[in-house]
């Protein structure tokens, strides 16, 4: 069959990916391939949503399918070293202790010393905290090119063109428009973030979204040495493998994008207090993006009217 997949970050490229190897003609269409989101993503892979079951069981699922991704290649450039998460306004971690143990999944109540055990760089020990020994990162812009890669090595093609109109006929989707011309599908999947609602609107629906801005900041290699991830109540941190950090942080509080300056130096400061040996450390490299986010904090997947239109 002819897929039109609508976003070329990581979903949009994983789907390409899995739909081309099984044998269907895949056009990824995206203005900016490589996504807008995910080169802004903390890229953390966790099951850590303790207040809705059916969600917990999705993203342990989903963790599954990433460790077995893994296993199959190790060149997949995500790892498992597990995170610690101190207790914080969006973390019970007690609550997240209980849905993990629900599904089976290895997790452990720490106290200051074990913490300072498993991770001796981190200076600023909190009285507890849960590791999620299962839990793994990676980098986002690295991820989504691997599977970039591997959607176009099994004929995936990439079109660097904005979707302008979605092609209907007798209540199925037949196509996309686009300013260089039409494309032809039997099926299209969304997979376009935070442009989900104006190619919502193409078909005469839409979706409340109320996108959340995020913050990354690149530092410089420093000597505090951690494996695991750390989510502390100001920031989330892991080590890359250029012995530099990723800092993620959220861009509230009433921010734009001309704090962003100011913001990184804040969580600069976070890293240096959390992790002994990076006084020397400095900002490389900061990225804001808009991260896509449906109103009601789900995921928006499944079919969609007309037929043979998804989301994801």
């Amino acid at each position: 069959m002819k897929v039109i997949v609508a976003g070329a970050g990581v979903l949009g490229a994983e789907i390409g990916w899995r739909a081309a190897s099984d044998g269907h003609t895949v056009t990824l269409v995206d203005p900016a391939p490589g996504g807008l989101a995910s080169p802004g993503s903390f890229a953390w892979l966790n099951a850590s949503a303790a207040e809705d079951p059916v969600y917990n069981r999705l993203r342990h699922d989903s963790l599954q399918l990433w460790a077995a991704l893994k296993d199959a290649d190790p060149g997949v450039p995500v790892g498992f070293p597990g995170a610690i998460l101190w207790e914080q306004e969006h973390f019970d971690i007690d609550a997240i202790a209980r849905s993990h143990a629900d599904l089976k999944r290895p997790v452990e109540m720490l106290d200051s010393g074990a913490i300072a055990e498993r991770e001796p760089a981190v200076a600023d020990l909190p009285g507890r905290a849960l590791l999620a020994a299962a839990d793994g990162f990676g980098d986002p812009e690295a991820i989504t090119g691997w599977f970039l890669s591997q959607a176009q090595a099994h004929g995936a093609s990439v079109v660097a063109e904005t979707i302008t109109g979605i092609a209907v006929s007798n209540g199925c989707v037949t196509g996309v428009r686009t300013v260089s011309g039409p494309i032809e599908a039997d099926h299209l999947v969304l997979a376009i973030g935070t442009a989900l609602p104006k190619l919502l609107a193409l078909v005469g629906q839409d979706i409340e979204m109320d996108n959340q801005p995020g913050l990354l900041a690149k530092t410089s290699p420093g000597d505090g040495d951690i494996d695991a991830m750390l989510a502390t109540p100001n920031v989330h941190i892991w080590r890359r493998e250029d012995g530099g950090y990723l800092v993620g942080a959220d861009f509230g509080g009433g921010g734009t994008v001309e704090d962003a300056g100011a913001i990184a130096s804040s969580v600069l400061q976070d890293q240096k207090t959390v992790i002994a040996g990076t006084d020397a450390c400095a900002v490389t490299d900061v990225t804001v993006r808009e991260r896509p986010m449906p109103a009601d904090g789900r995921p928006a997947i499944g079919p969609l009217g007309p037929s043979e239109l998804y989301s994801i």
